[in-house]
């Protein structure tokens, strides 16, 4: 028996790692602890930096233009992945993108958010042409079994037309050892200092792209009457964001919304402990990590009512419909200045993570995998 999982997501953004990556590198770990079936692979002309995986994974790499394999892929299923990487009996793609396999072998697919398909309005020409040669509809009909990350994504899934039976939710997991209360203030402090952080501030952790409502929150931001408070947006830059560059640019209070660009994973925990609020607008979520990320290190939370983020959340943290500015500026305010109101949520933030386990989602993976395998006809 062997599943080959692809990997190729990893070197997508040159190793600052979002949403996908942040999914793959932890939940692959826990499943290749033991003796196990899994091999990877990926195909690139550089290394690509694969921390905690162990001997027992052998990857196999290939270094055909991407440009050229993805559009062989896309417009002829051809080279068959088989041919590249060695035969095998399933396929797991954490993320999908174009790929072409044999007729029998299985076919497992992640299925993160379908904004790309329900809401192209919030990408770029560019990728929407990428979306397009991944052929969304085509690749979920194609697969033997989809992992949903949320109830969300599973009924969006279904929605689409995707045979309900073949939908398992498997939600991310968090990682406890790195988000927690135990973040020193030094760290906090040396993070502040590398990164000309404010004492006092919002903060903000995703890719910078429309989908996020970053121009909401900045709009809302200056309509919060505190000169101490100061709003951070933290991420690398996207697509479509010079929108949101102009905004804080042009703002009353630019002196005060800081861009200090991606942030390495490591300083991660210490930023989310530093901030005053972490506010997570966004108008579409799978899933969403920041929120959870944030509970785990006792910070209030602002978040969307919106798609996943209400299951994921909950009552945990403050709801608010991301298109109504006053219920932002609402939610600010409140958090920033009623300190019996921001104890509730972080209590209630910090015993809702402990339901979220990386260890969780790797067994629930592996072994729906392996299932696959064994029942491959």
């Amino acid at each position: 028996m062997k599943i080959m999982v692809d990997l190729r997501s990893l070197m997508e953004t040159g190793g600052k790692i979002s949403g996908v990556e942040n999914y793959l590198l932890n939940v692959l770990p826990e499943m290749i602890k033991a003796e196990n079936p899994f091999a990877g692979f990926y195909n690139s002309f550089k290394d690509v930096f694969m921390p905690g995986f162990k001997e027992n994974f052998k990857v196999v790499r290939r270094s055909i233009p991407n440009k050229i394999l993805n559009t062989s892929l896309a417009f002829l299923s051809l080279p068959k992945f088989e041919k590249l990487f060695g035969s095998f009996d399933v396929l797991w793609m954490p993320d999908l993108r174009p790929f072409a396999i044999n007729k029998n072998t299985k076919l497992a697919i992640t299925a993160h958010d379908l904004s790309p398909v329900l809401h192209p309005e919030y990408y770029s020409l560019k990728r929407r042409i990428w979306h397009w040669l991944i052929k969304h509809k085509r690749s979920f009909k194609r697969a033997d079994l989809i992992f949903a990350i949320s109830e969300y994504t599973k009924n969006d899934l279904i929605a689409l037309g995707v045979e309900p039976q073949k939908i398992q939710v498997v939600k991310h997991g968090l990682n406890h050892e790195l988000f927690n209360t135990n973040i020193s203030e030094e760290k906090k402090r040396a993070v502040r200092i590398k990164y000309k952080l404010p004492e006092k501030f919002i903060l903000s952790v995703s890719t910078v792209e429309p989908r996020k409502n970053i121009q909401g929150l900045i709009s809302s931001f200056e309509r919060v009457d505190d000169p101490d408070l100061y709003l951070v947006i933290a991420g690398r830059l996207g697509w479509l964001y010079k929108g949101v560059l102009e905004l804080a640019n042009n703002s009353s209070k630019k002196e005060r919304i800081i861009f200090p660009g991606y942030v390495d994973e490591a300083d991660k925990p210490a930023l989310i402990s530093s901030a005053h609020i972490v506010c997570y607008p966004s108008f579409y979520e799978g899933f969403g990590f920041v929120p959870l990320e944030a509970m785990a290190c006792a910070v209030p939370v602002i978040t969307s009512a919106r798609t996943a983020m209400a299951e994921i959340c909950a009552d945990t943290a403050l709801l608010v419909e991301p298109m109504q500015l006053p219920e932002l500026v609402s939610a600010i305010n409140g958090l920033n200045t009623d300190l019996e109101l921001r104890e509730h949520f972080i209590k209630k933030g910090l015993a809702h993570v402990q339901g979220f386990s990386w260890q969780q989602s790797a067994s629930e993976i592996s072994r729906a995998l392996i299932q696959l395998a064994e029942n491959k006809v």
